[in-house]
């Protein structure tokens, strides 16, 4: 029996975004909303958001897949390698609890996320998206 991996997405690999279905597909089940701690930045020359690790509060959904190849993937596609230093890495993944978004003192659990540092979301000249969402079709911001 294999263990579920559970990671938390807050942009392009949410249902419906771009990324969902090549690197999501129907090896994915989708465990609903969840709230995880940071702040979301939008990238606007790289056109994806980023999570900070600050205070904060960031909207997504928790998807669960079966197989750690599916994981790999997502690295691949975070720029994140675990055996490479944390500030060569575009993302870094971490464990981290997330919270029911209507009741957040309810949590959810540990799943992965990927943050990315503040250094590198000032040099990508990110702007602060500080309701925690990030939706391509709903960006007003160019």
């Amino acid at each position: 029996m294999s263990v579920m991996i559970q990671v938390f997405v807050y942009g392009t690999l949410k249902p419906g975004e771009r990324f969902h279905r090549p690197y999501c597909g129907d090896r994915v089940q989708v465990h609903g909303p969840a709230i995880a701690p940071g702040r979301l930045y939008h990238l606007p020359h790289l056109n994806y958001p980023a999570m900070t690790p600050e205070s904060g509060w960031v909207h997504g959904v928790i998807l669960g897949f079966e197989s750690a190849q599916a994981l790999e993937k997502l690295d691949q596609l975070e720029g994140y390698q675990r055996d490479r230093p944390p500030d060569e890495n575009e993302y870094n993944r971490f464990d981290i609890e997330v919270f029911d978004p209507q009741t957040p003192q309810r949590s959810l659990g540990k799943v992965l996320a990927y943050y990315m540092s503040q250094q590198r979301v000032q040099g990508h000249d990110g702007i602060l998206l500080p309701e925690g969402v990030w939706s391509e079709r709903g960006l007003t911001i160019h």
